[in-house]
């Protein structure tokens, strides 16, 4: 195994691993909000997206100067300041405080993935570019689907469990981090991203279609916020499942998204495929609408497989159109990050207001409909695109 090789290895186990933790917490956070302090499905929302909302503010705020540091020195300070900052939500005793922590999560948040998503495609492009992208999303993917079950079984026994288990963990993380960075030569040499820009002469070879892209990545994230923070709730007061059922429903997409990843990873035919985006989007639609008359376990969990496909898709062609040909990928990487974390803000907060207001069954009915305006807005403006290509040729 090459060098190359040991740091995929090397950041898809941190990358694994600090998703799991990150779920495991996030999830805990709308059962723990709901137990102890009694709030609302609405104000557990806007609670769970503060950090969303701080992440999105702070990874614009760091771009700039986070280019000046290696990704190694920013992805431990990111796993130390995540540790301190949820240990000091546990011990919050007003609504303030637990603001204020979760505010202090989110930007330290932003250190983690933006960096650890730049040093994954470093100098990498076509079908390089796409393994590497694939092993990544594998990583956090496979974190992101058993994080749920360990929620659902710790939190059985007591609400507050999985968030202690995130912060030793997330302490843990960063020593490794930190002792195997500084002791493997190979690891120790990555550079910044302004050193590495400066150092090889790049020519932007973008591609138009990371738009098309950026905007399905925002509404495949508004679905999942509300299913991972508005169907919990659902799930548990109106279908009468338990936290592990539900965690074995968060689990089974999270597996076919995984699936979906390594096999998207060994395959171009969806590369630059502008009417693929459009499938995508016009699938989950669809699921969204078809979901709004399920009531049974046994369908809900069919609805989950599905989403898992669709869901990895539309991950795929935006981090890949958006990096592709780009030559500063922390800024593009920035980009990614900001609109699905936007996504899944608005998601939390929608789904939230929409369902203690109403119910899940209009939360589906009325996204379907806003996503059904979406694609038919996008395939006005590529009509207008190509009549004003075609007159500019005349």
């Amino acid at each position: 195994m090459n060098h190359d090789s040991k740091q995929i290895l090397f950041l898809s186990s941190i990358s694994l691993m600090s998703q799991m933790m990150i779920s495991m917490i996030n999830l805990s956070l709308v059962y723990y909000l709901r137990d102890v302090f009694q709030f609302s499905p609405s104000l557990i929302a806007v609670s769970v997206s503060t950090f969303s909302i701080s992440y999105v503010i702070f990874c614009i705020l760091v771009e700039k100067p986070s280019n000046n540091f290696s990704p190694r020195h920013l992805i431990f300070m990111s796993l130390l300041g995540m540790a301190i900052s949820i240990f000091l939500f546990l011990n919050s005793k007003s609504f303030v405080l637990i603001i204020i922590s979760l505010i202090l999560y989110g930007a330290f948040m932003a250190l983690l993935w933006p960096p650890m998503e730049t040093w994954y495609s470093r100098g990498r492009e076509k079908i390089e570019l796409t393994k590497a992208i694939s092993y990544f999303n594998l990583s956090w993917e496979l974190g992101m689907s058993i994080a749920p079950i360990f929620c659902g079984l710790l939190t059985q026994i007591n609400v507050s469990l999985p968030i202690v288990v995130g912060i030793v963990f997330f302490l843990l993380l960063s020593v490794n981090v930190l002792l195997i960075t500084n002791r493997v030569p190979y690891l120790k040499a990555v550079e910044s991203e302004k050193q590495f820009i400066k150092q090889n002469l790049l020519k932007d070879e973008s591609t138009p279609l990371r738009f098309l892209s950026w905007v399905a990545i925002i509404l495949g994230y508004f679905f999942l916020g509300m299913l991972l923070n508005i169907f919990p709730l659902y799930g548990r007061e109106v279908l009468l499942i338990n936290e592990t059922k539900i965690g074995i429903l968060l689990w089974s997409r999270g597996i076919i998204s995984c699936i979906a990843f390594y096999y998207l990873g060994k395959t171009v035919f969806w590369h630059f495929k502008r009417s693929l985006i459009i499938i995508g989007q016009v699938l989950l639609a669809i699921l969204s609408y078809s979901s709004s008359y399920i009531t049974s376990y046994n369908y809900w969990f069919i609805m989950f497989i599905l989403f898992g496909f669709i869901f990895s898709l539309i991950y795929m062609q935006s981090i890949f159109h958006g990096v592709s040909g780009a030559i500063n990928r922390s800024r593009r990487m920035m980009i990614h990050e900001v609109l699905l974390t936007a996504g899944m803000v608005l998601g939390s907060i929608f789904g939230g207001y929409i369902y203690e207001k109403v119910d899940f069954r209009t939360v589906m009915v009325d996204f379907s409909i806003f996503m059904i305006l979406v694609i038919l807005i996008e395939i006005l403006f590529y009509i207008i695109y190509v009549n004003v290509k075609q007159k500019k040729k005349k």
